[in-house]
């Protein structure tokens, strides 16, 4: 990344509004850890009317930012411009201002927060103006990145992630932004299954109404069954949404809410149900229809809160007729998507691509986009999505999208390449112009090392380049796979895992902190040739290979190999591993 510099200054002081906001004493403080951190001051903090002459560094909506900032500030919006006395950091209210300052340090400091623990600050005698003025607002209203390191959130605000929700099960508590820090988007948590989504029996779990009203639940080949909801009901249709606004009487914290079908199949088919979906060519119009419903309700009592539903599986086909409420989110789902090749290019996605062109038409404002960058079935597995992680985020801007969620590795602490990801990810939701390529190369080169980079690049290059020409042959990666086999000969997955012993040896001139990084992605590939071991006929003792992976398992503090809601899950895989090269399960 372009260092903006244009000559440097010592602070006299960090200013702040006369009556300033927690929010931008936050920034101010991030700044003053900022500057102490580069340069070893320690500079005072002062409201504009004591901050006298001398070099000085504003902060917030001080009377020196009035010229030059915007009658009104566009969310999130930031910005970054030199001034007389120093430099002017300014935002929209909620948190563009801590943004600024955070923009800043990265920009035009060179400081780089790789992970919630990792981190880089230059160490310079004074500290660096901005060489133009730096002004942004994003262009996704809505960053959420799930990633398990991403729920920590001083580093959630620093990747500029503004959304907190949650799938379900999960190792490290999800850490809400604090108001001081700008806080967060929340969607409502149901506990019953631990989840913000699929909401349907949570808010009518069978276990208590079906018996009492059979009616309520789908019609399958004439017969109810607890499949879905029968969305046509009435009366159904007024359980719901009494139990939709206790649950927000009972949480105000929340400004989202997701009614949404369960995470199966088993629609209604009764006539009722299949009048409507006839009249709108898709199952979508008859959910959408059913959600508006409660929408209405809901903007009734509660006009800040929005509601959030799914165009997933089933319902992913956008209708003929139904159009969202001016309070409701339509959250696409790309699932079924091959994701070792952008959307946009690949005719693999054709029909997904086409979906979302019209969503965007008809949902102008109120699109979301649910994306899928891991490998659920293996997070510890190499995974060829790399390449199409910047094209797919400017296809999402591009086709109006206003928020996107980005499920990737929330259980793993050794997922292949994680940090690499949630890092690249971050910086394209915030500004999907940016280079993609050129931000992967950028962190392996800083996070890795230099003596190591070129061949951690020459491993994504093959694992990434092995997924596309796979998809120029047909062949479709989704987001669960168990080998590589379908996308990587062995010759071409051993040359990859080559590639990292290369970079583990190189990144010994750099010191064992690099060595170590790079150790903790050897675990995938390690897997990757376990799981493949006979088939491909590997040689040496597959029985150490599995000792040994465990071993460093253990010393990374992996606790989930895969999705899933079990905390013995990977202790079980262990075992099953052990096992299959005759080693007593209790090793």
């Amino acid at each position: 990344m372009e260092l903006l510099l244009s000559g440097c200054l010592a602070i006299a002081a960090i200013v702040v509004p006369d009556m300033p906001t927690d929010v931008e004493l936050s920034a101010a403080e991030s700044l003053r850890d900022g500057i102490r951190r580069i340069t070893g001051n320690d500079e005072r903090i002062v409201k504009e009317r004591d901050s006298g002459g001398g070099r000085l560094y504003f902060v917030g909506a001080t009377r020196a930012a009035s010229g030059v900032s915007p009658s009104e500030w566009r969310p999130d919006e930031i910005l970054v411009a030199k001034h007389s006395s120093g430099a002017i950091f300014a935002g929209h209210h909620t948190r563009g201002v801590i943004y600024a300052v955070d923009v800043y340090l990265e920009e035009v400091c060179g400081v780089r927060w790789w992970t919630s623990s990792e981190s880089y600050y230059p160490k310079l005698k004074e500290m660096p103006l901005p060489s133009r003025t730096i002004r942004h607002a994003p262009v996704f209203r809505y960053r959420e990145t799930y990633y398990r390191d991403g729920f920590k959130a001083d580093f959630k605000v620093r990747s500029k992630g503004n959304f907190s929700s949650r799938t379900r099960f999960m190792y490290s508590p999800m850490e809400f932004i604090p108001k001081a820090k700008g806080g967060d988007h929340r969607l409502y948590f149901f506990a019953g299954r631990g989840s913000a989504y699929h909401s349907f029996f949570e808010t009518l779990p069978p276990s208590v109404h079906f018996a009492a009203h059979p009616e309520w639940y789908s019609e399958i080949d004439g017969k109810r069954v607890p499949k879905q909801l029968c969305l046509t009901n009435d009366e159904m249709c007024r359980a719901y949404i009494d139990d939709t606004l206790r649950r927000l009487r009972e949480d105000p914290t929340v400004d989202y809410i997701s009614v949404s079908q369960n995470d199966w199949n088993g629609p209604c088919s009764c006539m009722k149900c299949k009048a409507v979906i006839e009249a709108e060519e898709a199952e979508s119009g008859l959910y959408l229809r059913f959600v508006n419903k409660v929408a209405e309700a809901v903007e009734r009592e509660f006009p800040h809160v929005m509601v959030d539903t799914f165009a997933y599986r089933f319902t992913r086909k956008p209708p003929k007729v139904a159009r969202p409420r001016s309070n409701v989110t339509v959250r696409l789902c790309d699932i079924e998507c091959a994701f070792n090749a952008p959307i946009g290019s690949s005719r693999l996605n054709s029909d997904f691509l086409e979906d979302l062109k019209v969503w965007g038409k008809i949902a102008p404002g109120s699109l979301y986009i649910w994306d899928y960058t891991t490998d659920f079935t293996s997070y510890m597995m190499p995974h060829p999505n790399l390449n199409s992680l910047g094209p797919n985020i400017r296809l999402f801007a591009e086709n109006g999208v206003i928020g996107v969620f980005e499920q990737g590795d929330a259980l793993c602490s050794a997922g292949s390449f994680a940090a690499l990801e949630h890092w690249m990810i971050s910086h394209l939701l915030w500004d999907p112009r940016r280079d993609a390529k050129a931000l992967r190369d950028e962190f392996i080169r800083g996070y890795y090392g230099p003596a190591a980079a070129s061949h951690v690049m020459a491993c994504r290059d093959i694992v990434d380049g092995a997924g596309e020409a796979a998809a120029e042959h047909g062949v479709k990666i989704g987001c669960y796979h168990l080998t590589v086999t379908n996308f990587m000969d062995k010759a071409t997955a051993l040359a990859a895992s080559e590639k990292l012993d290369d970079a583990i040896i190189s990144a010994k001139a750099d010191g064992q902190l690099y060595v170590r990084r790079l150790l903790r992605e050897k675990i995938s590939f390690d897997h990757m040739k376990i799981v493949s071991w006979d088939e491909w006929q590997r040689p040496g003792s597959k029985r150490d290979a599995v000792l040994r992976w465990i071993e460093d398992c253990r010393s990374f503090g992996v606790e989930a190999w895969r999705e899933t809601t079990d905390k013995t899950d990977f202790s079980k895989y262990c075992r099953k591993l052990l096992s299959s090269v005759g080693v007593p399960t209790d090793y």
